[in-house]
């Protein structure tokens, strides 16, 4: 029988298809998956989460189990390299929660997988007295910087969470002899009101344990672009090197949002999981279906032409992120040497 490409992405043949798609990026997969039925049988195997989970946990399904009983998300890095199947090192895992009883349960199943917490500077040891006094981020990390009891370099790189009204606190755990660290973040309000919060709209992407989301899939890995999304109060250093982080990883931040396709695609109002969201179903085999399930799918969000992001939640709850930070993030990139931006001399009226 002669050699076709059939024959070499055949769903018996694992180790010859998946050597084949290794060498993919996100856009040659996905046209490469829907030239027949056969090709398309074969999702569920290139977009497995399992896979990329199982660096931090030997048995995945038992944390997906987690995710599915306790309404967690994930985003991040993670979530990006779910969708875009590029092979740099992530580390880390982002979980999202709006429930502190959520946290207690989390941070009690990655303790029994070995994981330690590692309280941050204004937390105390004791993770449920931490958990507890979670009201009080603000006023403990203002406490630390007046007292002086703690470095300035420390405050610096763990103090980034200072202002972002999206986040309530955050609980980090690392795996001793390893460099694996899982932080689990507890959200103010909805958990896409802080993904839509991230300074790039190539970061908006996140799964749960049933279904991955990626709320800008043409710009961000047609053209690896993201548009840029200031934050309400100055840039932060930890932004800053976010940005340089993804430009090593071959992605670009546009701070002008043109007037073409890619604009226009999203300059309406949007739901998670509509047709401009690239949606995959994740296998559940092995997890059992929760009693209630994290509703999603029920925000919707819109890109409009000041430009800002909001999003909406039910019932109807508002968030706006204005775009009003231009200038300084020109000049911080222009200061940069590892990263040149060319800015356009006028900027287009929306």
């Amino acid at each position: 029988m002669a050699l076709t490409l059939l024959t070499l992405l055949d769903p018996g043949q694992p180790i010859l298809y998946t050597r084949i798609f290794e060498h993919l990026g996100a856009v040659d997969t996905i046209n490469l998956l829907a030239t027949c039925r056969q090709t398309m049988s074969l999702k569920g195997h290139v977009f497995n989460v399992n896979v990329l989970l199982r660096p931090f946990f030997k048995d995945p399904l038992q944390f997906r189990q987690v995710m599915a009983d306790n309404d967690l998300v994930v985003g991040g890095s993670m979530a990006l390299r779910f969708f875009s199947r590029e092979k740099w090192e992530s580390n880390d895992i982002d979980v999202y929660t709006e429930s502190h009883e959520s946290v207690a349960i989390a941070a009690a199943f990655l303790q029994k997988k070995g994981y330690q917490y590692e309280p941050y500077f204004w937390q105390t040891q004791n993770l449920s007295e931490t958990i507890a006094r979670r009201d009080r981020v603000k006023e403990m990390i203002t406490e630390a910087r007046q007292s002086k009891r703690v470095s300035d370099d420390t405050i610096k790189e763990e103090g980034y969470l200072y202002g972002i009204e999206e986040i309530k606190d955050i609980y980090r755990f690392s795996h001793p002899g390893s460099n694996k660290k899982i932080e689990v973040v507890l959200t103010r309000g909805s958990v896409v009101q802080l993904i839509l919060s991230y300074y790039a709209t190539f970061l908006m992407n996140f799964f749960t344990y049933r279904t991955a989301y990626s709320l800008f899939p043409s710009s961000t890995f047609r053209g690896k672009n993201g548009f840029y999304v200031p934050p309400k109060g100055r840039i932060k250093e930890k932004t800053m090197n976010g940005i340089l982080k993804y430009h090593d990883r071959g992605y670009s931040i546009l701070t002008n949002w043109r007037e073409d396709y890619e604009y226009k695609s999203c300059a309406r109002l949007r739901t998670v999981g509509d047709c401009n969201t690239w949606s995959i179903p994740l296998c559940t085999r092995g997890i059992d279906a929760p009693s209630r399930d994290i509703r999603l799918q029920g925000i919707s969000f819109i890109v409009t032409p000041k430009p800002s992001i909001a999003a909406s939640c039910y019932p109807p709850l508002w968030y706006s992120y204005p775009f009003a930070y231009y200038e300084a993030l020109e000049r911080e990139l222009r200061e940069t040497d590892r990263l040149v931006i060319k800015m356009g001399k006028s900027r287009p009226m929306f």
